[in-house]
């Protein structure tokens, strides 16, 4: 798409602050004006595959506040003819950069991950919901995990109802002479 413009445009000074984000290896590193335009959690299956996670985390921005401030060599980019976008990746490492769509043509998306620090925006926002994954992390209470320091988990929940088909028939046959009791 129009990844070469976010190197010919002069830094733009929005709020007169800028905030950047680099890859895994740090071969590249972008740079935003604060604060970004959105947040938003992606549960689409194209980001979930692109990101290799249960969902992506994107900031959006306007393409003439977003610039690659070092390594524009080392990036590489596919483009989706399903969803009719493209999305760059750094050629040494594999980490995620860029998100472009060819309906957004003026914005440009970037993995919320890349930043450190505050971006000036939350993500509020889910795309794709219905797209969530029944095993995706949704924020139940989580526990230590005895002799693991650092590990947490989510302990099931109590079943209150049989676990087998064969229990069921005995709860039957107890709820059926109970009844009887009852009626006599």
């Amino acid at each position: 798409m129009k990844l070469e413009s976010l190197n010919q445009r002069a830094p733009s000074k929005l709020s007169g602050r800028q905030v950047s984000g680099r890859c895994l290896c740090g071969a590249v590193e972008l740079e935003i004006d604060f604060p970004a335009f959105w947040a938003w959690h992606d549960h689409s299956a194209a980001s979930r595959r692109a990101h290799g996670a249960a969902y992506a985390t994107y900031i959006g921005c306007w393409r003439k506040h977003a610039r690659v401030a070092k390594g524009r060599r080392n990036i590489a980019s596919f483009e989706d003819a399903n969803t009719e976008s493209t999305r760059s990746f750094c050629s040494r490492c594999g980490t995620p950069l860029l998100y472009e769509r060819k309906c957004w043509p003026h914005m440009v998306n970037i993995p919320r991950a890349l930043f450190t620090g505050r971006i000036g925006r939350e993500p509020r926002y889910h795309v794709a919901i219905e797209e969530l994954q029944d095993w995706a992390y949704t924020g139940n209470r989580l526990a230590p995990l005895k002799d693991y320091p650092g590990i947490v988990w989510e302990r099931p929940k109590l079943r209150r109802r049989p676990r087998d088909v064969d229990d069921l028939d005995v709860l039957d046959r107890r709820v059926a002479s109970a009844r009887a009791r009852i009626v006599r």
